[in-house]
């Protein structure tokens, strides 16, 4: 079943050419900062894009957004980029808990599923700012930015069924791409890691197909107008094995960025990460990259960044972003990393 489909999906995405030349305000590359879960800012020159954003400590009961909070990150991240828009997967306080402050605090409206937006008009959002997607649509961030959302599959604990798929929260990622002096750039952010039967079943809603998650890909990638996407940031962590055997041959990814870590066992967007990323603890996910000639590159704290270009994605120093969060610039910290919560259970004897 799983060659089946993976001949297909390269026969949907086979010989796409990168469209169009570079446009002559292109940039060089993009900046992005990873800051805790599947949070990310992307700056594209003077336009800023935000996906998910949790920086409040969702668990503690009852999880409070702390708007302060999220001005001081914001802050700290803005050089002048702002933020034009906000993404967010799915409807969960690793993800979303903070949507609503974003929204107040940068004046960017929310792309989001309806569940997430009917929540955060609840909180008190406008509900002209938050627009709900269903999958398929292309969103234009610049005049060089587009994003194309992908109806995509919330994960599942080993001991979980998704019961063919039908099961759990709607969630999304999104394709980006982007024109450069160098051409076209791709990349794909999913902020949820199932990648079984899920994959490759229609998610039927209210009576509505709204197509299987690899089928929704390759289309996302046909519509862009390339051939795949160098460049990965997928998660969690968890079972993320499952979708790396699928979209590493068939996208061409070459640099795995695993996410959503550190959101267990305490979290504390101040104290920095507090347990370091260990590839070891993935064996079949490392298996997995070394297949297929491709590397994975993971952060070692929070407002981490990283230059993307047609050249691949870079780490660079990024001291007076940690510096304003009381950050070190370089490494772990400020308190001491103890072992990962989650080790042993990352990957499934059924992966």
């Amino acid at each position: 079943m799983r060659n089946t489909l993976l001949a297909a999906a390269l026969i949907g995405v086979a010989g796409l050419p990168f469209s169009g030349p570079a446009q002559a305000e292109s940039l060089d590359s993009v900046k992005m900062t990873w800051f805790g879960i599947t949070n990310w800012y992307y700056e594209f020159g003077d336009v800023g894009v935000l996906v998910d954003g949790a920086v409040s400590d969702f668990t503690k009961e009852p999880a409070v957004s702390d708007p302060a909070l999220v001005e001081r990150v914001y802050k700290a991240l803005d050089k002048g980029a702002g933020v034009d828009k906000i993404f967010i997967g799915h409807e969960h306080g690793d993800h979303s808990i903070d949507a609503v402050a974003w929204s107040e605090v940068t004046g960017a409206p929310i792309y989001t599923s309806k569940v997430a937006c009917d929540a955060a008009v609840a909180k008190g959002l406008p509900e002209d700012m938050c627009h709900p997607v269903y999958g398929g649509e292309t969103i234009d961030v610049s005049e060089t930015t587009k994003v194309h959302v992908v109806r995509w599959s919330h994960s599942f604990r080993c001991d979980a069924s998704s019961e063919g798929g039908t099961k759990g929260i709607e969630t999304f990622g999104f394709l980006f791409t982007t024109e450069t002096t160098e051409g076209k750039i791709a990349w794909f952010i999913s902020d949820s890691g199932a990648g079984g039967p899920e994959l490759v079943t229609n998610r039927i809603v209210d009576g509505v197909d709204y197509g299987a998650p690899l089928g929704n890909l390759v289309k996302a990638v046909r519509d862009a107008g390339v051939d795949g996407f160098p460049l990965w940031q997928g998660g969690p962590e968890s079972r993320v094995v499952n979708q790396a055997r699928v979209l590493l041959p068939v996208f061409n990814v070459k640099t795995f960025m695993p996410q959503h870590f550190g959101a267990r066992g305490g979290y504390n967007i101040l104290d920095g990460l507090h347990y370091a990323y260990d590839p070891d603890e993935m064996p079949k996910m490392q298996k997995v990259l070394k297949d297929y000639g491709a590397s994975s590159l993971f952060p070692i704290n929070y407002f981490d960044a990283y230059d993307y270009s047609a050249a691949g994605v870079t780490p660079i120093e990024n001291a007076e972003v940690k510096a304003a969060m009381g950050l070190p610039a370089q490494g772990p910290g400020p308190i001491e990393q103890g072992p990962n919560p989650r080790s042993g259970q990352l990957e499934c004897t059924q992966d």
